[in-house]
Order: C-alpha cells, then structure tokens, then sequence
C-alpha cells in the first residue's frame, strides 16, 4: 500500500508553528478529546476536537452541530424549508432569500458550468420521479422523465446576490442533495476554528474534513471499494483538507438484473453510467461534494482530465467495470498508474 499525505489548507485556517515531530507528539497526548455523534442530514454525523480546555471543547462541539443542524434546516427538500419555499416559487418571477443560500446555489451554478452540466442542482425536476426506497421498486414511465427533463437546465435559473434573490422558470426545482452535505460539514469546521481548534475531525456519513492532527499523526482516511466494503483501494493520511466520496451504493434497488441508483445523470433523468463511485480530495467540503457528484456522472477519462484541470483536487475514481483510475497528485496510492 503506497500512502499520499495530502497537507492542504481549509479556508480560514493558518498553519501551527513548526515543531519537531517529539515535540508535537507529546503536545497531543496532553489534550483532551470530546466527541460528539448524531444524526443529521440522513446520515451519521461524527465530531471529534482535541484542545487543552475540555469546556471550550465541549462548547465547541454544541456550537458545531446547532450549525450543521441549522443549514439542513435551511437547505432540506424533505420537509418545508426555505429551498422547499423557494422551489414553490418557480415560474412567479425572483424570490427574495437568504444571501446564504443565494450564495451556495450560485456556488452550485458555477459547478454545473465548471462540470458541462453532470453537476446540475435542478435536476430535482426528474428526481422527484424516483423513489428507491419503495417496494416493489417502481421505475418512471419513459415519458414522464422526458417532459420532467424539460424543466431540467441550471442555465437558466438567475441568481441575484445584491438583490439576495433566485429565479426558477415554472416547473423547476432545486435539490442541493449533492453539495449541501459539504457545505454543512464546512460551517461545523468553520466554528471549531472560531473557537480556537487546532485539532479535530467533522464527518457526514464519512464525508469529512479532517483538521490538525490524531494524537500526533495525520488522520488516516480507509477508501473502501463500491462492491467490497471489505476491500481498501488506498489509506490517505490527511491533515487540513476534505475527503468527499459519492457512490451508487448508498441508496439503490435492483430489478431485472440492473442496478437503479440515486445519483441522477441531469442529462438523462436516469441513474448514471460514468463510475460506481468517485472519492475527491480538496480543502472545501462543498466544492470537493459536487465534484464527487459530478464525476459518477462523467466517464473516468473525462472526471479524470476535469480533476486535473483543478487546483489542490485530486481524485480516486472506480469505474462501472470496478477498474480504479487515480489522478496524477494520487498516483499509485491505489496501485493503478494515474490516468488507467
């Protein structure tokens, strides 16, 4: 096993003062540890922070999980909230909302022109078409997916951010499923360091941001393939960037032998073809989300030549077939070549 130290930066975050390795191992030791787990955003939520002042810690951690709480709150399509009020508002002209989620859609905008349309937050239109947790599984009509995918286009929504308001054509809808989780796990970290946190982890469902260091080593992040959980592709010992992966194995169904998956091609209305699952490494949980998103959508080669085109995102990528391709900053970390 070949290991990479990805050593990036969040925003926000300034390096520690340089120490010898003796010297920060046993700095460590001397810290407290609290942790914090529940449930938010459909999945489990861990916090862990290390620090000298367990009542800062713990202050820290309350602070971290209201925030996480409050922008699902904000940014949910399964129950009302101020994107379901939004998406209510399509065809009536611009809806005044928070600049925060002016803010992030517009991000998500950006994505989809960055990504040519495999990120797309309005594919929500013909998601709502899907429901892969019904049983018996139930598949939508050819022809109801075509007249939804009319409403499909992230070009066409408008973002005012001086006027804080969004524009839907009638019909569309937006789901922030595939950035909202990051962005979630980037505000928990944004308050740790507000409270002066030089050392601590906030995972979603094992989506994370790993900040500082575990007890005087960096974090060491297993990435499991698609199809054997039992299988590690690579160990990625990390300190101060995201480690996002999205795949077709968290919600699926089976039916005549084909695998019916939620990550939604926007370009088709159907489960993707382009990889089983994409894990991406970059110092913004938001930004490395939606790429992860967007390169189960994209063929390896074209995820691979887009990664390569970004600044600090490297990518672990396992294709329909199970082949792993890496790109150049990871290469040989899961003994594939890059590119292959």
């Amino acid at each position: 096993m070949i290991f990479a130290a990805l050593l990036l930066l969040p925003q926000g975050c300034l390096p520690a003062p340089l120490r010898s390795p003796q010297e920060t191992e046993q700095a460590q030791e001397e810290l407290a540890l609290r942790e914090r787990s529940l449930g938010v955003m459909g999945t489990d939520l861990r916090l862990k922070v290390y620090g000298q002042d367990p009542s800062v810690l713990e202050r820290a951690l309350d602070e971290a999980t209201r925030e996480i709480q409050r922008v699902e709150d904000l940014m949910t399509d399964w129950r009302p909230s101020e994107l379901t009020r939004l998406n209510e508002s399509a065809g009536q002209g611009p809806t005044r909302v928070s600049r925060e989620l002016a803010e992030l859609i517009l991000r998500a905008l950006e994505i989809g022109k960055m990504t040519g349309g495999a990120f797309d937050v309005t594919y929500a239109g013909v998601g709502q078409l899907w429901d892969f947790k019904a049983t018996p599984p139930r598949i939508p009509e050819p022809e109801a997916v075509e007249s939804a995918l009319a409403a499909v286009g992230f070009e066409r929504v408008v973002v005012d951010l001086d006027a804080a308001t969004v524009d839907l054509p009638a019909g569309m809808r937006i789901g922030l499923g595939g950035i909202a989780k990051g962005y979630g796990v980037d505000r928990a970290m944004a308050v740790f360091l507000e409270h002066g946190i030089q050392h601590g982890l906030v995972s979603a469902g094992g989506d994370l941001k790993a900040l500082g260091r575990k007890a005087g080593e960096l974090w060491e992040i297993a990435i499991r393939h698609p199809r054997d959980r039992e299988r590690v592709l690579a160990v990625l010992p990390v300190s101060n960037t995201c480690v996002m992966t999205s795949g077709d194995y968290e919600r699926f169904f089976e039916y005549e032998g084909r695998r019916y998956h939620h990550i939604l091609d926007p370009r088709t209305g159907y489960p993707s073809t382009g990889c089983m699952s994409a894990t991406v490494t970059a110092p913004d949980a938001a930004f490395a989300d939606a790429i992860a998103t967007a390169l189960c959508i994209l063929s390896p080669s074209e995820g691979l030549a887009l990664v390569e085109r970004l600044p600090r995102t490297e990518a672990i990528l396992v294709d329909i077939a199970g082949q792993v391709h890496v790109s150049s900053g990871l290469s040989g970390v899961a003994g594939t070549p890059a590119g292959r």
